[in-house]
């Protein structure tokens, strides 16, 4: 036994303020005497005065008291207990493509489930687990646990998906964790080469174990023009060889699931080539595979969103003749575009809401449109879009080649402007042509996204040039560019890597708050839709995926596209040596009080009852 309050035995000194009370409190007994001889029939002590003489009661108060005291020390009894501290295990398990390339009978991801099951087999007493996957990004599967079935039921659940991997990431978060344990040790499973200064608690397991190579669809390519009939529009499909020997390739290709055409190639070691699909007739899924099959089947086919061909309608605000003629040439030439004409003394707000996009012909309304819109030749001093000045005699010297408005662009130099705006960049517009007037060179054409939608500005006016005319050529080139651009159809992207987010506009949409997602292999996920526009993370298959808001639907698809992922040949590191020191479990003996103070009350409260009882019966005796 011990006592944590050992200051408390202080309070000693009031035993004798109990006696104390009890010495005053003594009451004198009056005795009837005779009147003669008064003293002769008394006993000596009971008229002598005598000292404090103790009974039941006091004993039981002083005990009570001894024990309020003794409680005030604290006292406990102690006792041991002996244990086990286990260590504390963590798995990366690398889920990526790679994982899927066959070794032998059982794949590589396979493989490393078994060792992560003999892991969990192996942990002893005391030992604790967490689970980690790695492919685009990490996911923690699980706290660290000790339940061997729960570990094995999740390890075999598992399963590899058609994305690569970012280890450096997976490692950067479990390196982290590691340094929060005091006995861990790290257990990554992959088919990639170990980086250098892991540690002696990092086990390195690679599951490369063939060198094989490997054939790979590693692009495919459609260039849908919305001028271009479906015939016309073109797709290539490009194939890697990741072997150390020539190889000969059977690529098939399919539109809607029917057969589009058959080509064999010959490809040398590492050899890449670019193959054109023809035969494409109309709108849909376009499927392209390889034979034979090899080790790593993911990459093997690769699919594309051939588009529909839609009218656009535009709303033109204008109210000059000639620049509405070149209009309806471009609408009679393309048939793929319908302008509807209106002055500007007609515009409204509302009048946007029936198109997909607004062309402004030297007008600018006080409020942007909410649609996309080209701005040509704006008033100078506009409200929306500021400019500097005007500059008489301007010529254009450089433009922006990566913009798809300036696509098959590549002779302007000779373009002479007689009017020109010296435009200001603002709102997310950035320069698109720049110019070069008689003091400064400036930018005159502005493209960009302001609230939420595509906007050119042209500081010059086409009407200006008779697009008929083979020097206009090139305006017409870029007319057409940004009417393809502003197009919200043609904006799409229907095609993404697979890992990537997609997103989609609901708003566009009709503003649908019940969306799915039907994934490659069938399953239908609900979409949060609180925010717009929708991002869709979970696309970590190959496929097609369709999202369905209402009535409305929306296709994409995934594909691989990853040469690190692609080229499974086993690689040989000068660090799979290292050695691994596996973490040691220890014993432990721990001291636990055994706190005796609420027995110690329990007792005071018994005595203090006891000592009322005896109380309450000494008094009846007395008055009976």
């Amino acid at each position: 036994m011990g006592i944590l309050n050992p200051l408390a035995l202080a309070y000693l000194p009031v035993v004798g303020l109990l006696v104390l009370i009890y010495l005053f409190r003594k009451k004198r007994k009056m005795i009837p005497v005779p009147s003669f001889i008064p003293w002769r029939g008394m006993r000596q002590d009971t008229v002598r005065s005598k000292a404090f003489l103790a009974d039941i009661l006091f004993f039981l108060q002083l005990i009570a008291l001894l024990l309020l005291v003794f409680f005030l020390t604290r006292p406990y009894l102690p006792s041991f207990t002996s244990g086990v501290i286990g260590r504390d295990i963590i798995v990366l398990l690398d889920t990526s493509a790679s994982m899927q390339t066959q070794e032998g009978e059982r794949t590589r991801f396979q493989m490393a489930q078994e060792q992560v099951l003999e892991l969990v087999d192996g942990m002893g007493i005391g030992d604790s687990m967490q689970i980690i996957t790695i492919h685009t990004r990490p996911h923690i599967l699980n706290d660290f646990s000790s339940n061997k079935e729960e570990l094995r039921e999740l390890v075999r659940g598992l399963k590899s998906v058609d994305s690569g991997t970012n280890l450096d990431e997976g490692l950067s978060l479990t390196v982290s964790l590691l340094g929060h344990t005091d006995r861990g040790e790290l257990h990554v499973f992959t088919d990639t080469e170990r980086p250098g200064g892991m540690g002696s608690n990092v086990r390195f397991v690679n599951l490369a174990e063939s060198s094989r190579g490997n054939l790979a669809i590693t692009g495919l390519d459609v260039y849908q023009d919305m001028f271009k009939e479906y015939r016309e529009r073109e797709a290539y499909v490009t194939v890697e060889n990741f072997s150390e020997n020539p190889k000969t390739v059977l690529i098939k290709s399919y539109l809607n699931r029917l057969p589009l055409e058959e080509q064999v190639a010959e490809l040398l070691p590492g050899e890449e080539k670019t193959i054109r699909i023809r035969g494409i007739r109309g709108p849909g899924l376009l499927k392209v595979e390889l034979e034979p099959g090899d080790a790593l089947g993911v990459d093997n086919s690769a699919y594309a969103i051939i588009k529909h061909k839609k009218t656009l309608r535009a709303l033109v605000v204008a109210e000059e003749r000639l620049f509405v003629e070149e209009l309806r040439r471009i609408e009679n030439a393309t048939q793929q575009v319908e302008f509807t004409v209106i002055q500007p003394g007609s515009y409204g707000p509302g009048e946007t809401k029936d198109y997909d996009m607004v062309i402004f012909h030297q007008y600018v309304p006080r409020e942007l449109p909410d649609k996309n819109a080209l701005f040509i030749f704006p008033d100078k001093d506009n409200t929306a879009f500021p400019v500097v000045d005007w500059v008489r005699g301007a010529s254009f010297i450089d433009w922006d080649s990566s913009s798809p408005i300036m696509k098959h662009l590549d002779y302007m130099d000779d373009i002479w402007i007689y009017k020109a705006l010296y435009l200001v960049p603002d709102k997310g517009l950035e320069p698109l042509i720049m110019a070069a007037g008689t003091e400064e060179d400036f930018p005159v054409a502005l493209a960009g996204t302001t609230e939420g939608k595509k906007v050119v500005v042209l500081g010059f006016d086409v009407a200006d040039f008779n697009l008929s005319k083979a020097k206009s050529v090139p305006i017409l080139i870029m007319l057409l560019n940004i009417i393809q651009w502003l197009n919200p159809y043609g904006a799409e992207t229907y095609q993404i890597m697979t890992g990537e987010p997609f997103e989609v506009n609901l708003e566009d949409r009709g503003g649908a708050r019940e969306v799915t997602l039907v994934m490659p292999d069938g399953k239908t996920l609900s979409l949060n839709t609180a925010e717009n526009p929708l991002r869709v993370t979970d696309t970590y298959l190959k496929g097609e995926y369709v999202l369905k808001d209402g009535e409305n639907e929306t296709r994409f698809v995934a594909n691989l596209f990853n040469v690190k992922e692609s080229d499974i040949r086993a690689i040989i590191s000068s660090q799979e040596g290292e050695d691994f020191e596996e973490a040691m479990a220890s014993t432990y003996v721990k001291e636990k009080q055994l706190d005796l103070g609420r027995y110690i009350l329990a007792f005071v409260a018994l005595l203090l009852l006891a000592e009322w009882i005896f109380y309450c019966l000494r008094a009846r005796t007395m008055v009976a």
